[in-house]
């Protein structure tokens, strides 16, 4: 009776731990989803990747991001892919983080040409 009664707790903790684990997957995903970021500038440097590449974007304020700019991900979000060169305007929207030492990246939703 004893061994009977010691596997149900330990079920009930596994339920609870499960549980938990799946809430926090959830908060972590609607919190990153809440993280996007619109920036307009120029294209002051562009490093090709495998399925697009990565524009480093400047504002009028002077602030810098790396944008990826992606034929995937653009595709997930019902975006279209361009290629854009160094000096062009554009703006981009997308989810953002940041590093250690405080640049901004930004995966791109969409990108188009501004100016």
């Amino acid at each position: 009776m004893k061994h009977l009664f010691i596997s149900i707790g330990l079920l009930m903790a596994l339920g609870a731990v499960v549980s938990c684990n799946h809430q926090k997957k959830a908060a972590a995903t609607q919190a990153a989803a809440q993280k996007e970021i619109e920036v307009t500038g120029e294209i002051i440097k562009i490093e090709n990747g495998k399925d697009g590449y990565m524009a480093t974007v400047k504002d009028k304020s002077g602030t810098s991001y790396l944008v990826t700019i992606s034929m995937i991900n653009l595709q997930k979000s019902g975006g279209s892919f361009n290629r854009f060169e160094v000096g062009q305007i554009i703006k981009a929207k997308g989810t953002f983080w940041k590093d250690h030492t405080g640049n901004t990246y930004i995966t791109a939703k969409s990108v188009a040409a501004a100016g």
